[in-house]
């Protein structure tokens, strides 16, 4: 069973070539569900019809936010949990073919926006059998300690040059009317606290399990300026025993995904044990 977890800015564009190279991308990958991210523009019926194109019939996607959350799968979503109050974005929870499926977007501007949402789907995750088979994907727009060497000093200083600084942003349906000021430092040091939580919690990055060699999420060629950083904030993170039965992990940089979107595809591939002790 094949999951990717991928933030499509701000559904595609609203660019029909875009969706069209998608859904071939998704049929030649057999993808078997799909989480989705920044599905702007998008409602059940649209995000069914382009699902159908693929071959996924079943569908959920989070409306009554600026940047919705969807599922698109080849098999049923069942019992699925639409969060959205006290959420930056929202979450979406189903169970997927025995996989307990968590799908979010942390907040770009502030850790303890992201730390609050991560600790509502942790807890939701921590009332679910042990011995089942969890994943918690998504935009964390969060480090993860395990990549720190890949972040160098020039990195953190143009952190560090609009850390506090008055996001633009503020005021627009993102935000809520609120004023945000950027808070993404940890004492004018990169920020782990997220991706730590989730490892403290007992999941694993998935990334790191077969791979040596770091690869970033964003952004994608198509999106790279001259001075670009190369950053993974995307991540599918797998609780023990659903850790022990990946067979392939990895993030996708392909000639199509390097313009689909500023954000690369985060993919998972497991083999499934229905005789889980």
């Amino acid at each position: 069973m094949s999951l990717v977890s991928y933030n499509v800015l701000h559904g595609f564009e609203n660019d029909s070539l875009k969706e069209r190279e998608f859904v071939k991308w998704v049929i030649e990958k057999d993808v078997d569900v799909l989480a989705l991210q920044e599905l702007n523009g998008f409602d059940q019926d649209r995000l069914s019809a382009l699902a159908a194109k693929y071959g996924h019939p079943y569908v959920e996607i989070n409306v009554g936010v600026t940047h919705p959350l969807g599922i698109t799968s080849k098999y049923p979503i069942v019992m699925p949990q639409h969060v959205i109050n006290n959420m930056w974005h929202s979450y979406l929870y189903g169970n997927i073919n025995g996989i307990h499926v968590f799908v979010t977007h942390l907040s770009p501007f502030e850790v303890k926006l992201r730390n609050r949402d991560v600790n509502a789907i942790l807890a939701h995750a921590k009332l679910l059998p042990d011995n089942e088979y969890k994943v918690i994907l998504g935009d964390f727009n969060a480090f993860a300690a395990s990549d720190s060497s890949a972040y160098n000093e020039e990195f953190l200083a143009s952190m560090r040059a609009i850390e506090g600084r008055l996001e633009p942003k503020s005021g627009l349906p993102i935000v809520k009317g609120k004023t945000i000021y950027r808070n993404n430092l940890d004492h004018g040091r990169i920020d782990y606290s997220v991706t730590q939580k989730m490892i403290s919690s007992g999941f694993d990055d998935s990334f790191w399990l077969l791979n040596k060699t770091f690869k970033h999420s964003v952004p994608t060629l198509e999106f790279q300026k001259e001075k670009s950083n190369l950053i993974r904030i995307d991540y599918i993170w797998t609780n023990k025993i659903m850790s022990s039965s990946i067979e392939e992990a990895d993030i996708i940089q392909d000639k199509v995904t390097k313009k689909l979107s500023d954000h690369y595809p985060v993919y998972l591939k497991v083999k499934l044990n229905s005789q889980k002790n």
